[in-house]
């Protein structure tokens, strides 16, 4: 899986400020990443009713991009909002999800009167983002995310997933640096804990076989059936993690 998403600034704030006109063909290009894409959506219609099963009364959508995952979620809130710090992804996102509201605002670096949220999702933001701004990020959402509210995210391109160590066996060099345990770890200091992790592709353990999943089917569904237990979210290469603010 390529490090496109990473800046050679150490600012991922910045990375995506005008990809929203490509953003989207860009992830249905790379086979791992649209097959992840599907993933997400068949996992989160099934976990948000799960934890909401009346809906929920407010939405947070942070980093939303182009409104990929608010698209998944905001049907089962009442209010929904997005908030990313591009404006071309926004522009992205109001043409996909009209219903919504988004605001152009960086939470990290001045606080928006948004209120507080039963819940709140960030997805391919902690993988990506420098160890700073995760922090920032995350005191961010606590503060946001009402104590008993819930916060689903994800960690894409695990290090010590099973393809990215047989990769570095034969000698390529790591991409990432958040561990499963390492993310676990960075919620349950801002208030977080972890009630549940649904892993995506553990089955593929080689880095070639990444190139070869694009869409979902009967025999992909079977196989995430099969290596979708919680214990191995370690190896991983994605993760969907679902943590409650704790009271």
């Amino acid at each position: 899986m390529s490090d496109s998403e990473s800046t050679e600034t150490g600012d991922y704030r910045t990375s995506h400020i005008d990809r929203g006109d490509n953003y989207d063909r860009h992830l249905a290009r790379e086979p791992f990443d649209a097959y992840m894409c599907d993933m997400e959506r068949v996992h989160l219609q099934h976990i948000v009713p799960q934890l909401f099963p009346d809906g929920t009364a407010r939405y947070l959508d942070f980093a939303c991009g182009t409104a990929r995952i608010t698209e998944i979620v905001a049907p089962f809130a009442q209010e929904a909002i997005g908030v990313d710090v591009s404006p071309s992804m926004l522009a992205a996102a109001r043409q996909r999800c009209p219903g919504v509201r988004f605001v152009e605002a960086d939470l990290t670096r001045a606080a928006a009167d948004l209120g507080t949220f039963d819940l709140a999702t960030a997805f391919r933001f902690f993988g990506n983002a420098e160890p700073a701004l995760r922090q920032q990020a995350l005191q961010v959402l606590a503060g946001l995310v009402r104590p008993g509210g819930y916060l689903i995210l994800n960690n894409h391109r695990n290090p010590r997933a099973l393809y990215a160590l047989f990769h570095r066996l034969t000698g390529g060099r790591p991409e990432m640096d958040l561990t499963h345990a390492g993310l676990q770890r960075l919620l349950a200091q801002h208030g977080f804990q972890v009630v549940n992790s649904v892993p995506i592709g553990a089955w593929l353990y080689r880095s070639r076989m990444l190139g070869q999943v694009r869409t979902i089917d009967g025999g992909s569904l079977r196989r995430e059936a099969i290596f979708g237990h919680r214990l191995l979210a370690p190896v991983a290469p994605d993760t969907i993690l679902v943590a409650r603010r704790r009271a």
